[in-house]
């Protein structure tokens, strides 16, 4: 009999694993955190980051670095507040460990067996999905992630909407990141505590391990008297203060918000096996279960910048937790991205040492600069900058989107017009899972409205058109580096019958407008 996939990629890093450079772990220099801090910020302009390092069941970093809002004097501390966005996802898998410790859940449960109205597209996997497909990221379902930032606040809604939209691979194929899937996860889990996630999360989770501050809705968040700004940088360079992301809907995929002297907590419980001291939390053998690895990960794309080959050779997912070598140790590890804030946690088990890092700047790479920095630090390995990788790894992403959109208005077809009068394509356009669109004319000019958010529309050629977003300011600000069309489909009657949208196919609600 074969062994299972997963195990021949979890021995397989394991192989690749080499002993530590020293012995001993070097003492970690403060002065040289610092230093590593103080660059990063430099480097990318941000604002400010908190740092925690956990060795030995203990702390030996903990501090704050710049200030909570740029042009302010409030410092970032170890006890501000930050999103830590998608480093929630782990979390949620330790809840749903939790339950499959009680005997409450199965890792291989059925998730329509707990929830009912769960449904996939995908004939194959809406018949077979389970809570290890939603935690290993192998549904075969895309992000579709505009669902939830604009389109419906409604949790419910937002499941059963995701699970009727395309999938991108067949089930089980292919890993994907995506974020429903947890949101999915922790909406069962808080089922299953007689709650909801957010309650769960807190009573099962921060409150077991000491983490007073750390909270699971945005409201909580932003209360908190020692809260951190976020910060958008435009494509233009600018960097300036925009709202909080206001996604308490999306739960278990990226709600929680903490300290770094809380998520010092956290780390202890990963590396002590569950617990701190002889309170147990989270069971050995789940916990054991969410770090092993159940699908590889082909590090391209964004995700090349987070696990280049000079630090990781193979790349793989456990349940809510990216399970990899990082220069020759296994290393168990995930990031964070909000509007407005990044965050980053690694951890090496085998020599229990774990670091989490928060920086109220987006785009930056901050948070993995000095993650990685710190790591190299406290496992004697040979130096790298990882500041400037980081920074060149940015200008890169910039030098792409400039590049996309130089091409898009080389292929633009000159002198070109649309095949009908800019009122014939006013009217309402539906979509199975993305609702409806209106489309509206005025002046001669089209608007087009989806969920929250509101488009004009720019002609581009023929019947395309450029999706520009326009509105609400707070809603569109990160969508500057973004390329959206509306490409308009005419029948053999030479109507407009459909519109192409978010690479979503729209049809034409008949007799409305």
């Amino acid at each position: 009999m074969r062994p299972p996939a997963r195990v021949v990629a979890l021995a397989l890093v394991l192989a690749c694993a080499r002993p530590a450079v020293a012995d001993e772990a070097p003492a970690l220099d403060a002065k040289a955190i610092d230093a590593a801090v103080e660059a990063a910020l430099k480097a990318f302009d941000a604002p400010g980051a908190a740092v925690v390092v956990v060795r030995d069941d203990k702390i030996v970093h903990l501090k704050g670095y710049g200030v909570r809002k740029l042009g302010g004097d409030a410092p970032v501390t170890p006890d501000t507040v930050f999103p830590i966005a998608s480093c929630t996802k782990p979390f949620t898998a330790a809840l749903l460990a939790q339950l499959v410790g009680e005997g409450k859940l199965k890792w291989d449960d059925k998730v329509a067996d707990h929830l009912d109205t769960f449904r996939l597209s995908d004939p194959l996997a809406d018949r077979e999905v389970t809570f290890r497909d939603l935690l290993s990221h192998r549904t075969g379902m895309p992000r579709h992630d505009l669902l939830w930032v604009a389109f419906t606040g409604d949790t419910p809604d937002l499941i059963r909407r995701w699970g009727r939209a395309k999938s991108s691979t067949s089930f089980r194929s292919t890993w994907e990141y995506s974020n429903v899937p947890f949101t999915t996860a922790g909406y069962v889990a808080g089922k299953l505590n007689g709650t909801d996630w957010a309650t769960a999360v807190k009573a099962r989770l921060f409150d077991p391990l000491g983490m007073p501050s750390t909270t699971a809705t945005a409201k909580a968040g932003q209360a908190a008297k020692d809260h951190a700004t976020p910060h958008y940088r435009g494509f233009d360079r600018s960097i300036k203060p925009v709202a909080w992301d206001d996604i308490d809907h999306a739960g278990g995929a990226g709600c929680i918000n903490s300290t770094a002297r809380d998520m010092a907590q956290w780390l202890r419980a990963q590396l002590a096996g569950g617990g701190l001291g002889e309170t147990p939390v989270i069971s050995k053998a789940a916990l054991r279960e969410a770090h092993t690895p159940q699908m590889i990960v082909k590090a391209e794309g964004p995700f090349a910048v987070y696990f280049p080959p000079k630090a990781s050779a193979f790349v793989n997912y456990g349940l809510g937790w990216f399970v990899h070598d990082y220069r020759g140790h296994v290393c168990v590890s995930h990031g964070g991205t909000l509007t407005g804030f990044r965050a980053q946690c690694m951890m090496i088990p085998a020599k229990k040492v774990g670091v989490f890092v928060t920086c109220n700047l987006r785009p930056s790479l901050v948070t993995e600069a000095v993650a990685k920095t710190v790591l190299d630090r406290a496992l004697g390995l040979p130096e790298e900058d990882w500041v400037t990788f980081s920074t060149q790894a940015l200008a890169l992403q910039e030098l792409n989107v400039a590049s996309a959109r130089a091409k898009r208005d080389r292929e633009r077809k000159a002198d070109t017009k649309p095949s009908l009068p800019p009122e014939k394509y006013a009217g309402r356009y539906a979509e199975k899972a993305y609702g409806t669109a209106a489309v509206t004319e005025a002046g001669g000019k089209l608007t087009l409205t989806w969920g929250r958010l509101t488009f004009r529309l720019d002609h581009y050629h023929y019947d395309t058109f450029t999706a520009v977003p326009v509105g609400p300011p707070d809603e569109v600000v990160s969508f500057d580096r973004s390329i959206l069309e509306a490409r308009f489909r005419l029948g053999s009657n030479g109507a407009v019958e459909g519109v192409t949208f978010l690479d979503q196919d729209f049809r034409r609600e008949a007799g409305k407008r």
